[in-house]
């Protein structure tokens, strides 16, 4: 075999093993984290903890976010092949998003789309790679953190990142700058995620596809599948897989959350994630891939999937930036319409920049 393809087979292979001991580390990582591990008190002050990425000594660090003395999530420069925030709970502390395949699966989960890594941000056409997926190929691309700074005060914390997205062969196709702000309004937190992604290397064009961008896959027992009471609903009020492929503002989904001393699901409360897509964001239109599974992603790139008239992608040329803005709410309880339209009305209002 030619020794430049054996390289590039060969390479993907070794990412794939890499991924599934860091499956190992961030179970172990997670696992030994004790609730409790904040230099907060319970006034609802901000506070971080920087721990090594692998549990040991790294110069990657993770980020974990704390509010009152609780976890609200952690950053990972790593989750399994691409930054993303895992675990990621409720004001209250309630898990809501999916342990796989972090963790071994839990009761009411699945072990499908192994890709499908709590939340993240990737897309699955850039130029002629796939950051979605995560199955080794010549065109897998892979999104590597190269920086970490952070701010915060009582009120907030802000971290700002840095991500090469590199080919197989490690080679960088684009990078981008995200900022991740996380805060408190109306009684639930409030993740903002600015993103500004770069064409660094050449001109760089995210494709038509349902396959991104930012995703969340939600606790097993939210999800609309297992049949607990969860649903996913737009701000035009279509449900569950009505959702799917629509344009909105805005999508929630919310179910109840097991709990370890009760095998009851009437006994579990309630909670969920909404996310919002700015209103002033340079690309207008918005299409979600809802799924009944529990699935649901902000998609300002896909078109023809969602029934749309097909086209060539969207084109940032070399030296050129888009901004795209996000805002993620976590809340307890079940899906109130009235608040997370304020909750809109509030994002709407402010200018978000880079």
């Amino acid at each position: 075999m030619n020794p430049l393809r054996f390289r590039r087979f060969l390479r993907p292979l070794t990412q794939h093993a890499c991924v599934a001991v860091a499956a190992l580390s961030i179970a172990q990582a997670v696992s030994a984290a004790p609730p409790s591990a904040a230099t907060a008190d319970a006034t609802g002050t901000w506070t971080t903890k920087t721990v090594a990425s692998d549990g040991k000594d790294s110069k990657q660090q993770d980020v974990e976010i704390y509010r009152g003395g609780k976890l609200i999530a952690r950053h990972h420069s790593s989750l399994l092949g691409t930054p993303g925030l895992y675990p990621l709970h409720s004001p209250s502390g309630q898990p809501l998003t999916r342990d796989y395949p972090m963790q071994e699966k839990g009761k009411y989960e699945k072990d499908d789309h192994h890709h499908h890594r709590s939340l993240w941000f990737t897309h699955g056409i850039v130029n002629e790679f796939d950051f979605w997926l995560d199955k080794p190929t010549p065109h897998t691309g892979y999104v590597v953190q190269t920086s970490l700074s952070k701010e915060q005060n009582k009120n907030s914390v802000t971290l700002t990142t840095k991500n090469d997205w590199n080919d197989p062969d490690g080679n960088r196709v684009s990078s981008d700058q995200r900022r991740w702000t996380f805060s408190e309004s109306h009684g639930d937190t409030v993740i903002d995620l600015d993103v500004r992604l770069m064409a660094t290397d050449g001109d760089v064009v995210f494709g038509d596809t349902k396959e991104g961008t930012l995703g969340v896959r939600v606790a097993g027992t939210m999800k609309v599948d297992a049949k607990l009471g969860g649903t996913g609903q737009n701000a035009e009020g279509l449900k569950d897989g009505a959702a799917w492929g629509k344009k909105s503002s805005w999508v929630d989904y919310s179910g109840p959350i097991q709990q370890a001393d009760s095998d009851e699901p009437s006994d579990w409360p309630t909670a969920g994630i909404t996310m919002f897509y700015h209103p002033d964001n340079s690309r207008p239109e918005c299409y979600w891939h809802v799924r009944t599974y529990g699935l649901f992603a902000a998609n300002p790139f896909g078109r023809h999937h969602f029934g749309q008239p097909e086209y060539e992608g969207v084109k940032i040329a070399e030296g050129e930036h888009l901004d795209l803005h996000f805002r993620i709410v976590l809340h307890d309880g079940g899906f109130d319409r009235e608040k997370t339209e304020q909750h809109f009305a509030d994002y709407s209002e402010t200018k978000p920049s880079l």
